[in-house]
């Protein structure tokens, strides 16, 4: 059969939006019957196994993946290495996942490298449709052309669900990094800290070093394990790695930390953050450690000079952002209990405020009444909302579940356009709106309120 390649982006956008997401379905088999890795491995053989060709970062976690690779892209780069960035999930353009020197793919290199797959993803579907690879291993495929394609140095990726049947576990890296591990997706990777663990630490490659943020016990038990088993060494932060003199503070203008990270190797001092939550400086920390076992491999060489003026340039979209000062408006993706915890505690550490409007919109398959619970309780108007996106919660189902921890009845408003309005009416200058939930609805915040 000949292949009918994309001419457009359009073409190509349409097409990934038929195959199989498992980032917009709720029920599905989470095992090698459909996360299979030799599929991902057959489509690169395809097209010369790009993803052999240089050095990467392997990350998982369940909270910080996203900030803790922005913040090592951000230093290798730095360093003079031209890096390669691949997270997800995406706020409105579906080529924020993959950059190169913080320059997203363009529409134009995307259709072309999907078009390089195209005719393996059209023979496989026709010999067994079933076998078609995802949304997600065809993202992650283009991922890898793309950096072959750009001559990047080096490349720091972030794991999609899980790790041991992540589509990006074909990769043997300088270096793994595991963020803290909770309780997300227990329906798929387990309904206890082991079993999710056991999924993240699926990344541990034979002899590759691994840094681990701070842990819960029964989490820590298996990544070391595991260290163990593949003989690995293992850093810690808060062992290995630890942190002095955290202070929350705002320097020109930006909300943010100042601190002292330590290594095994080196002292990083008068750390500016421009992050907020006591979270991001750990995440800042596996990330330092990350680029010490690069150092001491011979990948890169450090600058700790260089390493802190970067740190005080960093933007982690989407994560406790101030989007707005006059009312102040945060936007964040919190969406487990854990999560949410951290928000919470962030917004009572970092902001003043008169009056907080909550607006929030979570996936159906999150522990809505647990997340609920967490936050509601600082909230001094509650709008509950939706994007539209076929994974979210009713806001209905959600005002039944916040009664028992909310003060008065939510507003419902399903709408998020309108929801934003509603927010903005009820607030003074003094007052904090604080925008969370899923990523859908932060890339439809900012896309409504042009902050692309």
């Amino acid at each position: 059969m000949k292949s009918k390649f994309f001419n457009s982006y359009k073409q190509a956008k349409e097409f990934l939006l038929q195959t199989i997401d498992y980032e917009k379905l709720t029920q599905y088999k989470y095992d090698t019957s459909t996360f299979d890795l030799k599929r991902m491995e057959e489509m690169m053989s395809f097209v010369g196994n790009p993803h052999k060709k240089e050095s990467t970062v392997h990350i998982t976690g369940t909270k910080g993946k996203g900030s803790t690779s922005i913040i090592i892209s951000s230093a290798l780069q730095a360093l003079g290495l031209k890096t390669g960035l691949f997270t997800s999930p995406h706020l409105i353009y579906l080529g924020e996942r993959m950059k190169v020197n913080d320059k997203m793919i363009s529409q134009k290199m995307f259709v072309e490298l999907i078009n390089m797959l195209k005719p393996y993803i059209d023979r496989i579907t026709l010999k067994n449709p079933i076998l078609m690879p995802t949304f997600f291993e065809i993202v992650t495929a283009i991922t890898f052309l793309y950096f072959e394609r750009e001559k990047t140095d080096i490349s720091v990726l972030e794991v999609g669900l899980g790790g041991r049947l992540d589509s990006t576990n074909i990769i043997l890296p300088e270096v793994s990094v595991i963020t803290p591990v909770g309780y997300d997706h227990t329906d798929r990777l387990g309904h206890t800290l082991e079993k999710i663990a056991y999924e993240k630490a699926g990344i541990i490659k034979e002899g590759i070093p691994v840094i681990s943020s701070i842990q819960e016990s029964d989490a820590l038990a298996v990544i070391s394990k595991t260290c163990k088993e593949k003989n690995s060494h293992l850093y810690l932060v808060g062992r290995d790695i630890l942190i002095h003199n955290l202070k929350v503070t705002k320097r020109n203008g930006v909300y943010g930390t100042e601190c002292e990270i330590k290594t095994w190797r080196n002292n990083y001092n008068n750390i500016f953050l421009p992050l907020v939550g006591r979270h991001q400086v750990e995440n800042c920390a596996a990330a330092i450690g990350a680029l010490e076992v690069l150092s001491e491999a011979g990948a890169i060489k450090t600058n700790n000079e260089l390493i802190i003026n970067v740190l005080a340039n960093i933007r982690c979209p989407a994560r406790i952002e101030v989007i707005s000062e006059n009312p102040l408006i945060i936007v964040d993706t919190a969406h487990t209990v854990a999560s949410m915890k951290i928000l919470r505690e962030s917004i009572q550490e970092n902001f003043s405020f008169r009056k907080l409007v909550l607006v929030i919109g979570l996936s159906e398959d999150k522990d809505i009444e647990g997340v609920l619970k967490e936050i509601t309780c600082i909230a001094d108007d509650l709008i509950l909302t939706r994007t539209g996106n076929p994974r979210e919660a009713e806001p209905e189902q959600m005002a039944v579940m916040a009664k028992p921890f909310y003060h008065k009845d939510p507003l419902v408003i399903e709408d998020i356009d309108e929801a934003l309005k509603e927010a903005k009416r009820i607030t003074k200058k003094d007052d904090l709106i604080c925008i969370t939930g899923s990523f859908f609805l932060a890339g439809k915040v900012k896309e409504i309120l042009n902050l692309t």
